[in-house]
């Protein structure tokens, strides 16, 4: 009988439903002609808030962010409506992963906004977020190009899952927005407020358990 080597070097198998893979132990088969292969599959949705879950690094179903999606800015009567502030609004990530927050676009018009700034801040955060600029000299300021903004922990505190201790890192920050307004404001504006909208679209990339890698490795 003539002798057929079978070498399974890795097997890297799931249900395409769910988009989820599980890895198996490598068997060489040798001087056998069949193999038994184990499939383990899911269906539904894993538990991105547990480190240990079996969603692939990288994945965008590690994204589990709580955000204020609803926010404002105003002028102040001290400064003539000159200057813009606004609350602070809170921005949590619930992963058992870390995320990467990018300024992704930013839509709308300005017409009596001169400069408006979104700024972060928050205790024990990877590193400290750049004030960025929304809009500049009365024009939106082009973010296609924007480096990351923010990095957040996961929910446990950790960025590096193994080697982190808890609390290592904040998973949580607040944001708001500052600037001022242009020269020529309406001559009523002491009595009648302006309204300019805009929608600000953040981009979340999961981080890799090894608190380095960003998004799906090429």
């Amino acid at each position: 009988m003539k002798k057929t080597n079978f070498l399974i070097a890795a097997m890297m198998l799931g249900l395409s439903v769910s988009g989820i893979t599980k890895v198996v132990f490598a068997e060489t088969i040798d001087g056998e002609n069949s193999a038994d292969v184990i499939i383990n599959g899911t269906i539904g949705k894993l538990d991105n808030t547990d480190p240990d879950a079996t969603i692939p690094e990288g994945s965008d179903e590690w994204i589990n962010v709580t955000v204020d999606t609803a926010t404002a800015f105003h002028t102040t009567t001290a400064s003539a409506h000159k200057n813009i502030e606004s609350a602070d609004y809170s921005i949590v990530n619930n992963s058992g992963r870390g995320v990467a927050v990018t300024l992704n676009k930013m839509i709308g018009a300005p017409k009596y906004v001169d400069k408006l700034t979104i700024n972060a801040k928050g205790t024990g955060l990877v590193a400290t977020p750049t004030a960025t600029n929304l809009v500049e000299n009365n024009t939106l300021v082009d973010l296609a190009s924007a480096p990351v903004w923010m990095k957040l922990a996961n929910k446990d505190g950790r960025l590096n899952i193994d080697t982190d201790t808890a609390a290592a890192y904040a998973n949580a920050a607040k944001f708001n927005y500052t600037g001022n307004t242009v020269a020529s404001l309406p001559s009523d504006v002491n009595e009648k407020a302006a309204k300019e909208d805009y929608t600000l679209t953040l981009k979340f990339t999961s981080i890799q358990k090894d608190g380095t890698t960003i998004g799906v490795t090429p």
